[in-house]
């Protein structure tokens, strides 16, 4: 009698504290190079191109033969909960720039995760994936896309969308410790929005007070039913020629963008306001949990931060009869000549991510 396979038997590792010192090398994991992660979803988006004969003259009504002629992988991958060190880990793989700062003498870090300078090429990592038995490494992956997302009540949520090299390798490492960390929490979070000449970003960024403007930006904590922060690389897959393994030989970001979208509690017309007059805006979140380290003055947590941003949507209040009133703000966003689009800070106990080996 056969024995079956169960889908909660998986693991999963990536190679975030240490990038691919070439692309598509691959990367022995130990805990100095990454670690293992907990509740997640993995999907591995393999998509192999395969080229058949069918549309040529071969004598045989249905074609003679195929073959593989493009190894390739897009995998996906979700945290429901997140954690500082999963928001890090892949914020900064997608993004590409990640500074790090130690808290004195105590083991807690702030890392600022921003865009990577335009021509300064994205990090590249290595996953391993153990299912049904089955463990394979990906090689040659790099951040796509990132989706911040959560509701009133619960926690922050993250995707991730990544493109691989198309390289799967056997595997047979033992997995490194997974970190142990609280999920972040929206109960934790505060929020605040500020416009026009009053905008004004710190450089260096207060954990639970706000850091964008010079006077008394708008408190929105109690109002904010939902958020959704995204940002796209539109990575371009570089085949080239001279790839004997059929696979990519890099892959590069093309004219990258990001919105963010608030759903929040109507109170009056002050945002249709600074939609009607295109208001210039500053868009903070900051989530605070609890003390990373004795005697320290770090918090687990993160902040959002956006310097330039405009309303490109009315947003008028809407609901049923029954219903407290909502409205959207649909953010676009803008480089202000100074900061980073989007900037997130992320706080733990990991000392780096994405380093050079």
């Amino acid at each position: 009698m056969s024995v079956t396979k169960k889908g909660w038997d998986q693991n999963l590792m990536a190679s975030v504290f240490k990038k691919e010192a070439t692309y598509n090398a691959g990367v022995t994991i130990t805990a100095t190079e990454g670690c293992s992660f907990l509740a997640y979803e993995f999907e591995s988006g393999i998509d192999d191109v395969v080229t058949n004969d069918k549309s040529e003259v071969t004598g045989k009504e249905h074609g003679y033969t195929q073959e593989i002629t493009q190894y390739k992988c897009s995998p996906i991958i979700k945290f429901p909960k997140v954690t500082p060190n999963a928001l890090a880990a892949f914020a900064g793989l997608v993004l590409g720039s990640v500074t790090s700062t130690k808290d004195g003498a105590v083991t807690a870090y702030k890392h600022k995760i921003v865009r990577v300078a335009d021509g300064t090429a994205l990090p590249s990592i290595a996953i391993v994936h153990k299912i049904g038995g089955i463990q394979t490494q990906y090689k040659g992956l790099k951040g796509n896309t990132l989706k911040l997302f959560g509701e009133e009540g619960g926690g922050v949520s993250m995707e991730c969308g990544l493109m691989g090299s198309g390289t799967r390798a056997t595997d047979a490492q033992s997995f490194a410790a997974a970190i142990s960390e609280s999920w972040i929490k929206n109960a934790n979070g505060t929020v605040w929005l500020e416009t026009g000449a009053n905008i004004s970003i710190d450089a260096t960024l207060t954990q639970a007070a706000e850091n964008i403007s010079s006077a008394t930006p708008d408190d929105i904590k109690a109002r904010v039913k939902s958020f959704e922060f995204n940002w796209d690389n539109a990575l371009e897959a570089q085949f080239g020629f001279g790839g004997t393994d059929l696979v990519l030989l890099d892959a590069h970001y093309g004219r990258r963008k990001a919105d963010l979208k608030v759903t929040a509690r109507f109170y009056d017309s002050t945002e249709i306001g600074y939609f009607t007059s295109q208001a210039v805006c500053a868009f903070e979140m900051d989530w605070k949990g609890s003390i990373i380290a004795s005697g320290g003055t770090m918090y687990f947590g993160a902040q959002l931060i956006i310097p330039r941003c405009f309303l490109k949507k009315n947003p008028q209040p809407k609901g049923g009869v029954d219903d407290t009133l909502t409205q959207e703000f649909e953010f676009d966003i803008y480089d202000d000549g100074t900061n980073a689009p989007a900037i997130l800070e992320v706080y733990n106990a990991q000392a780096a991510y994405m380093v050079a080996p």
